[in-house]
């Protein structure tokens, strides 16, 4: 159908069933927001519409007038009872309140939240269609003070189940036991006045805290039938970051109380383990790996390890057990290990997904993680309000593993062996090394540089079993270019990436990590944005958040290849931000196996003295914890 006749239809059925049929509408209005976006006419039909629906009570917790108005003067629903409590009001004073009033459903609105506009107007008529449900909850974000979004909250059930109801005493008793966050805060939820009015709360006659909000909120959850709405309505602003341990403590306290007057089974080992006593195991490290690439960040550690004293061991099973392990894969099993120690994969890990990687990809079951600069420790800070960004004994700037080697002597013993073997024509050379060889990329590269004064290197990723397909186009490409151009040369996939970058003066990628790497030599990179990556369907752009690398598309290849060769000083400023990224090359090895020498103690290590000066590269969380009582 036509988009304008379709808009002029879906206007005239709302305007008709305003008054006469309201879940019809709310359906219309949804479908229309969907189609159209919430423009004017969206606005003034859900506000017209609304002042028909049933009466919500606000209640406005510690919150400024100003505050209210702002919050009033956005949304959609209009027949709302205002509740503005006043410093001298307590739980005890709304728990009147909610005995005495006529309102259909209760939600509240709370200081450091900010709320969609839609918020009221959608959970009303969410609970209109769902009247077996006591309370409503929404997803949420976290977000700064400038609205970047942080996390968004974790759901109690998958994405393929989102229509189902929740049993509340079941998801405390969940939350409680996993320490996790499934129920949301006050600001989140809107529940039926009619079931809340049949609660026996047990609170005392106090003014408003943390720890009394929850309270108030486990009374309400306890024995409710709750659907969660996966989409987020509410933004919770994150707070600088404060010692939370009184509140932790207080937080212990009342669980233990509310669980047991509830009748919550929750686990004796619930309470998290602050312990750092250092665990007592074999001097065995065991370096897990899936492909060259990660083999080659692990290396320079397990020397240093092997230096120590220690037996070490290399394994592609990464489900292998092990006495000390040392991952740096997306997905792990840290529980396999009695020590265990996570690196980041690459440099440019989860990019589009920045800040948050530690959201799909979890630290909190490692017992040590660390970073390779300042960039990636201001990353991990942000997120580190959030459980699942947390190993057990913190998160360190440690440095980048590989940067180590940079100088070496049997590094640059190597690079002289390869040059006299490639026997390079120019004395400039540019590398291509994609993240995923996929649509002809090297054959865009190859025909849009060869015929430059420069050698071409290419440098092609290792791929593990179950790459196949990307394997085939590897060697593909490999046979349509190799021997044809007397300036291409080919470094193997399963050489070191440093090797390929020490013998380089430029890199040409997708986006990947290597151009990142490249910097650790003051080596430029440009990125092409329109080649494809196929880790989707179908496959996308190449998304490239750094901003130390100059980005093009691929008809632009060749005019930045030539800046770059005729004025060097055109990517300066672009290398310049490149000392975000990399720390502490030189003591990278050093100071993680003295992390690790710290936190657990061997059997051959008794009266052996720890270097604990890697203390001071601890990072410290940006915000205050994301937890059970907020």
């Amino acid at each position: 159908m036509d988009q304008s006749l379709l808009k002029e239809n879906l206007q005239s059925v709302i305007i008709q069933s305003i008054s006469l049929a309201p879940q019809t509408t709310y359906n219309s209005l949804n479908v229309y927001r969907n189609h159209f976006g919430a423009d004017d006419f969206f606005h003034k039909a859900a506000l017209t519409f609304s002042q028909q629906g049933p009466l919500v009570s606000l209640l406005c917790l510690n919150c400024a007038d100003s505050d209210i108005d702002e919050f009033l003067s956005r949304q959609l629903y209009a027949n709302l009872e205002i509740v503005r409590t006043t410093p001298d009001d307590s739980f005890a004073d709304i728990i009147d309140y909610i005995s005495s009033t006529s309102s259909k459903y209760l939600c509240f609105c709370e200081p450091n939240h900010r709320y969609d506009s839609s918020k009221i107007f959608d959970m009303v008529y969410s609970l209109e269609s769902l009247p077996s449900v006591d309370i409503l909850i929404s997803a949420r974000y976290y977000s700064d003070k400038a609205g970047n979004i942080i996390a968004p909250s974790e759901l109690p059930y998958s994405e393929e189940q989102p229509d189902i109801i929740i049993d509340g005493t079941l998801l405390l008793q969940h939350s409680i036991n996993e320490h996790r966050n499934l129920f949301g805060n006050l600001s989140t939820l809107m529940c039926a006045t009619s079931y809340s009015k049949k609660l026996l709360f047990d609170l005392p006659a106090t003014q408003f805290n943390a720890i009394n909000s929850l309270s108030f909120l486990f009374h309400m959850l306890i024995g409710a039938r709750i659907h969660i709405m996966p989409t987020p309505l509410v933004l919770t602003l994150l707070q600088p970051y404060t010692d939370d341990a009184p509140m932790l403590k207080a937080y212990q306290e009342f669980a233990d109380s509310f669980a047991a007057k509830n009748s919550i089974s929750i686990s004796p080992f619930w309470k998290s383990d602050s312990s750092s006593k250092p665990l007592l195991i074999f001097p065995e490290i065991t370096f897990f790996y899936t492909d060259m690439g990660e083999y080659y960040n692990l290396e320079p550690i397990a020397a240093e390890a092997a230096r120590r004293g220690y037996q070490t061991v290399f394994t592609q099973d990464i489900k292998q057990k092990a006495e000390i392990g040392i991952y740096c894969q997306h997905q792990c099993y840290p529980e396999n290990s009695k020590f265990s120690v996570i690196l980041l994969h690459d440099m440019a890990q989860g990019h589009n997904r920045w800040p948050n990687i530690w959201y799909v990809e979890r630290w909190n079951k490692f017992d040590l993680g660390v970073v390779p600069g300042q960039l990636w420790n201001s990353l991990w800070a942000q997120c580190a309000c959030q459980y699942y960004a947390n190993p057990r004994h913190g998160v360190y700037e440690l440095g980048y593993p590989k940067s180590d080697l940079m100088d070496s002597p049997p590094l640059e013993k190597h690079i002289q062996e390869l040059r006299a073997q490639f026997n390079f024509k120019y004395n400039f050379s540019i590398l291509y090394a994609p993240s995923w060889e996929y649509d002809g990329k090297e054959d865009d590269f190859v025909c849009a540089l060869a015929s430059l004064p420069v050698n071409l290197l290419i440098k092609q990723a290792h791929w593990p079993a179950g790459y196949e397909h990307i394997s085939h186009n590897i060697e593909q490409m490999r046979a349509m270019h190799e021997n044809k151009y007397d300036n291409l040369y080919y470094v193997e996939p399963t050489e070191s990436i440093i090797t390929a970058l020490k013998l380089c003066d430029m890199v040409v990628s997708d986006e990947s990590s290597v151009m990142v790497e490249a910097l650790m030599f003051h080596k430029p990179s440009i990125a092409v944005i329109d080649w494809l990556i196929p880790d989707t369907t179908p496959a996308r752009h190449a998304s490239v958040p750094m901003d130390c690398v100059v980005k093009c598309k691929k008809v632009q290849l060749r005019e930045h290849a030539e800046k770059m060769l005729s004025n060097p000083s055109y990517y300066r400023s672009v290398l310049e931000k490149g000392s975000q990224f990399f720390s502490n090359q030189g003591s990278v090895c050093k100071d993680i196996m003295d992390a690790i020498e710290y936190y657990t103690e061997t059997a051959n290590d008794s009266n052996k003295k720890t270097d604990c000066k890697f203390l001071s590269k601890k990072v410290a969380p940006k915000y205050a914890a994301c937890s059970l009582w907020n």
